[in-house]
């Protein structure tokens, strides 16, 4: 063992997404049935942990994340446009 006395290397600059680390992310690793079925924060604990294992993931990961959040609060209509979010057909034919 030696020690390194040279000052660390400065960071890398942030890549851009990668389409094709993207369609893996999302075919293996991420598909659409896990992320609608485990709760935000299990998801982002599972995400930092994948990035941990493959930091070829660290761009798309946080993209996939942010894209779950704004699914759900689209369907719980806590985001999105100023107009009133349209009623569900539960919400429509319902008598309460």
């Amino acid at each position: 063992m030696h020690l390194n006395t040279a000052p660390p290397a400065p960071a890398a600059p942030a890549k851009k997404p990668c389409m094709r680390d993207m369609h893996e992310l999302v075919t293996r690793h991420m598909p659409d049935q896990l992320i609608k079925l485990v709760p935000l924060d299990e998801l982002e604990r599972f995400g930092a942990e994948l990035v941990a294992e493959q930091p070829r993931f660290a761009e798309e990961v946080p993209l996939r994340v942010a894209g779950e959040a704004r699914r759900r609060a689209r369907h719980r209509s806590l985001i999105g446009s100023r107009t009133p979010a349209p009623l569900t057909a539960q919400q429509a034919y319902s008598r309460a």
